[in-house]
């Protein structure tokens, strides 16, 4: 078993970051920004984006979404947590957990103590928007506990889809654990911990993911060539369709379509991926406000402000989709899929414009 320490209240330490479409990379953010360095390491990547088009035929699982590549996806190895040089990561089955504790809470104080996040599986029955209904099955950021009180620190996209923390009970935390099926995600704890790295910025590696995403069929990612050598894939079992950098505003685009048509393969309230957009352009400002504080580029007012409005603008398209899903207004689909093609053109003109700017 983990070492033990007799503690009443325990939190590791997780700070608030500023971006929030998915969990996994927002736990992830949390964890490092309080690192020395860390926020080098995280403004050197996360700016290649990586979109799929995912269709289970067997179990009737349908996904179509937009994140940071490599991704930071929670049972999908490797993924940045391995990546990550901050992060030491260790995988447990869960048969495992039982057998040594019987209950997840008493693995989790154990595992807090010794400095260690945890994720797993869990069934959210006791999110507000659940409304105590079993079934939503979902990876699960444990960070923290009160004893006297029972309670277990956690951090997820939790009601209406908002990235934030929340504090459940003991049995709640155990309910849920127990009612996701070792026979589907086995092996599923995963525990975090921290190391001291002294991380060195690599601005031509910034280069070469701006230009990866502008054109990311010129060259070959080994990553991606090893999990999906495939750019389309389908069989009896299920379809994948892959979609990179720029050329991920064509999913887009593809899913506002199928959500016009009444298309059942595309989620017709999911704005995920427009609030994928708002983080990646978010962290672009905050790069190049970076990169020229560093003098690895050369200031550019118009540049910098043309980032900000692309912010911006993926921020009203964002809203859009949320208005859509209120009103059912399908004329707000087809101003919003005009509105993205502007969107895209300035992208790519603006990310053109920022590698010039690097330093000879």
């Amino acid at each position: 078993m983990l070492r033990k320490k007799d503690r009443k209240l325990h939190m590791l330490p997780l700070e608030d970051v500023e971006i929030g479409a998915w969990p996994e990379q927002n736990f992830l953010s949390g964890i490092i920004c309080q690192q020395k360095n860390g926020m080098d390491w995280l403004l050197n990547h996360f700016i290649q984006l990586r979109g799929a088009h995912y269709i289970d035929y067997r179990w009737e699982a349908r996904d179509a979404s937009i994140t940071f590549y490599p991704y930071s996806i929670h049972q999908l190895t490797p993924n940045m947590f391995d990546l990550c040089p901050f992060i030491q990561k260790y995988t447990i089955p869960k048969s495992f957990v039982r057998a040594r504790y019987g209950k997840l809470h008493k693995f989790v104080m154990d595992a807090i103590n010794a400095g260690y996040y945890i994720s797993t599986f869990l069934d959210q029955f006791f999110r507000t928007d659940m409304a105590g209904n079993y079934g939503f099955r979902h990876p699960t950021f444990i960070y923290g506990y009160d004893a006297a009180r029972r309670m277990i620190f956690i951090a997820d996209n939790f009601e209406n889809g908002k990235y934030g923390r929340k504090e459940i009970t003991f049995e709640q935390l155990n309910r849920g654990f127990d009612l996701v099926s070792g026979e589907i995600w086995e092996v599923s704890v995963f525990l975090y911990q921290t190391a001291s790295v002294d991380y060195q910025f690599v601005p031509e590696y910034v280069k070469e993911q701006l230009e990866d995403y502008l054109y990311p069929n010129r060259g070959v990612c080994y990553f991606n060539r090893t999990v999906c050598p495939e750019p389309f894939h389908c069989d009896e079992n299920y379809s994948n369709e892959v979609f990179f950098g720029l050329h991920c505003y064509d999913l887009l685009e593809q899913c506002l379509e199928g959500v016009a048509k009444g298309d059942s393969n595309y989620a017709r309230y999911d704005w995920r991926s427009l609030v994928q957009l708002c983080d990646h352009k978010h962290l672009m400002v905050k790069r190049y406000e970076y990169l020229s504080e560093k003098k690895i580029t050369v200031w550019d007012s118009a540049l910098h402000q043309g980032l900000a409005d692309l912010e911006k603008q993926c921020l009203i398209a964002q809203n859009m989709y949320v208005k859509f899903s209120v009103s059912d207004d399908e004329r707000i689909i087809l101003r919003l899929m005009d509105r993205l093609r502007d969107i895209r053109e300035r992208d790519r003109q603006t990310v053109e414009r920022l590698l010039e700017k690097f330093s000879k």
